[in-house]
């Protein structure tokens, strides 16, 4: 029933749209719309699992393959976007959904030692201009950029975001835009990441005691934080120096991984039962010890 009222009424009539209501809990009589949407959560549900993303991410998928869609021929042999819009679509710049993504820095925005782009995921298309949206696990946020390339070979998805892990956006930027520079060749050599499931298991790489001789510690700090109407307390981790807020053990565990930094989950206490503030220090007996 929301769309029973006048200002949508009125909407249609300008439009020259003639609606029909349907009876209660009867969708079979809305075939067109119903048949839509069980295409769009199977395509969604094989977005997901092509990618390797969490469910989390169903919006985004959602989002992508309309916009793929609409630039598919369908009847008359013509795309909705042809029909609506009078001209035909450019699919130059489609890009596979999951599909790795390096996102330059400019220059203006780095220092000389780091890096001059970053790994992130591609999840969607910018609606409002040219451009992607890209997921950036390191930094909790997704962004919207052009000045991007892309791995089409490899789907990031499963090595930066494991499916068990909690999904979180930051509210503090969500729509970053990233200057618009184009990615040549010689600024991605300097930022090709070699996939933790590529390469032969068998050589001394993958070997476990000369992978943790490369892992690094750093300080972690613990931070609670109490929710205004006192409902329950809200627990974060920081790595000293550093403005990124981690909220479970599946995001510091994925953010390690991503950057050689050693991991000991008895470290992190999540529990809003616990109101200490401060920092914490590794324990080799896998127990939560403050200082």
């Amino acid at each position: 029933m929301e769309f029973c009222h006048n200002e949508f009424q009125n909407f249609l009539d300008n439009q020259g749209i003639r609606a029909e209501r349907t009876n209660e809990y009867t969708p079979e009589q809305n075939g067109v719309s119903e048949r839509f949407n069980y295409t769009a959560l199977d395509a969604v549900k094989c977005l997901l699992k092509d990618s390797n993303l969490r469910n989390g991410f169903w919006a985004e998928a959602l989002l992508c393959f309309t916009y793929t869609w609409n630039r598919i021929c369908q009847s008359h042999n013509k795309t909705p976007f042809e029909l609506y819009c009078g001209r035909k679509p450019s699919i130059r710049h489609l890009k596979p959904f999951g599909a790795t993504a390096y996102i330059g820095t400019p220059r203006q925005l780095r220092t000389k030692l780091q890096m001059r782009a970053k790994k992130g995921v591609m999840v969607g298309y910018v609606m409002q201009t040219k451009g992607y949206r890209i997921w950036l696990p390191a930094e909790r946020k997704i962004i919207e950029t052009i000045n991007v390339t892309f791995d089409n070979g490899f789907n990031s998805g499963k090595a930066l975001d494991p499916n068990d892990s909690k999904f979180y956006i930051s509210t503090e930027s969500n729509s970053d835009l990233e200057s618009e520079i184009p990615i040549t060749g010689e600024i991605l050599e300097d930022v090709k990441v070699k996939s933790e499931f590529s390469g032969d298991p068998n050589t001394e790489e993958f070997e476990p005691d000369s992978k943790s001789n490369l892992l690094k510690r750093v300080t972690w700090s613990r931070q609670a934080v109490p929710r205004k109407d006192g409902s329950r307390t809200d627990i974060y981790y920081r790595i000293e120096g550093t403005n990124t807020r981690f909220r479970s053990h599946n995001d510091v565990k994925t953010y390690c991984e991503l950057n050689g930094i050693e991991y000991n989950e008895g470290m992190f206490n999540f529990s809003g039962k616990d109101p200490y503030s401060g920092d914490v220090k590794y324990n080799e007996e896998n127990s939560n010890t403050n200082i």
